[in-house]
């Protein structure tokens, strides 16, 4: 089998824009390719390979970005969920080629494929979970004591009653779906740390032990919260899904005397504001995210064209074309929003 054209992985201190480039690969890659091609980049992360002017921090980057491109794209379900979420599509020769056209049938069955996933993955990391919690437990490292993933935002119900008090946000509180990843983020801890990377096209998804309970769903903005302790002290964050994920910090501790405030997401302040801004317009508001919808679709679809052109040998699309082209979609939804309101007038 002829090995697919490779991209660029990035020069010193530039992040891959996506799993397949961090791997130096093009997205119809298979299997056995990615494969092939991750133990390749792997081998020249030794330190005996270490290129002439790297440093140890950007070498460490580096081998975290790749293991997370290949925690991702070597599960096809997966890998078919970031294409479809990044791309508007997966086109895997692996996988066949999908669109976002799916049903709701089809989409219950992504998250069913999903949780039997995450469930095999939880089940596979449990003789690495003991090592690393009796290392954590005996030099009083990290050690997670809840972590939750998914639509954090307050419930209606709940939102006054949390925002103008200092209780201890509980799961039953968020609107959810949401799911438990206590075990999963235990068993990112190397050397008494979490680094995941985020970046536009990443997602806290992608991880072993995850999955996204809205697959389909790219209006919802997910995020995850966890709950550690770190040398006997209570630490607590909450990070947006494409965000990176760092810890420990001191500024993640908990007051002493005081209890964790529980997963406050940053949403809740728009959340409160919305139903004076939905009471005001409705018509508007739903306007304003179909017009949002249009434009993510179309960065999408831009996004996939260009992987297709590496593909077939053309030049990628550069940051700056990218920028254009948003901004032309987004001055066209002005101008068609605002041509639907004035009609609407007359």
């Amino acid at each position: 089998m002829a090995s697919p054209r490779q991209v660029s992985m990035g020069g010193p201190g530039l992040a891959p824009e996506n799993y397949y480039q961090a791997l130096g690969l093009n997205v119809g890659a298979s299997e056995e390719e990615i494969r092939k091609q991750y133990h390749n980049v792997v081998r020249t992360l030794h330190p005996d390979r270490r290129r002439p002017g790297g440093t140890n921090s950007e070498m460490l980057d580096r081998f975290h970005q790749v293991q997370a491109a290949w925690r991702c794209l070597s599960d096809p379900t997966r890998r078919m969920l970031y294409d479809m979420r990044n791309f508007g599509r997966s086109c895997s020769k692996d996988i066949g080629d999908i669109g976002t056209d799916i049903t709701p049938q089809q989409a219950a069955k992504l998250v069913d494929l999903q949780k039997e996933q995450a469930a095999r993955d939880v089940s596979n990391m449990e003789h690495v979970l003991e090592k690393i919690l009796r290392r954590e437990t005996a030099t009083r490292g990290v050690i997670i004591r809840e972590a939750l993933y998914g639509d954090l935002r307050l419930r209606a119900d709940r939102l006054e009653e949390n925002l103008t008090s200092l209780k201890t946000i509980l799961a039953e509180d968020l609107i959810g779906p949401l799911i438990d990843v206590k075990l999963p983020v235990q068993s990112l801890v190397e050397q008494h740390t979490i680094v995941l990377h985020g970046g536009a096209c990443a997602s806290k998804a992608d991880l072993p032990g995850f999955y996204n309970p809205l697959p389909m769903d790219h209006d919802i903005e997910l995020s995850l919260y966890v709950l550690y302790e770190f040398k006997g002290n209570l630490h607590e964050v909450i990070v947006g899904d494409r965000e990176t994920l760092s810890l420990p910090f001191r500024k993640h501790a908990v007051p002493p005397g005081k209890a964790p405030r529980g997963p406050f997401s940053p949403a809740n302040i728009t959340l409160r504001r919305a139903p004076e801004k939905l009471g005001s317009s409705t018509v508007q508001s739903r306007q304003r995210n179909s017009a949002s919808r249009a434009l993510w679709q179309a960065v999408k679809e831009y996004r996939f064209d260009g992987l297709l052109l590496a593909e077939r040998g053309w030049e990628e699309p550069t940051t700056r074309e990218f920028i254009i082209m948003s901004v032309l979609a987004g001055m066209t939804l002005v101008f068609w929003t605002s041509g639907r309101k004035f009609c609407s007038n007359r």
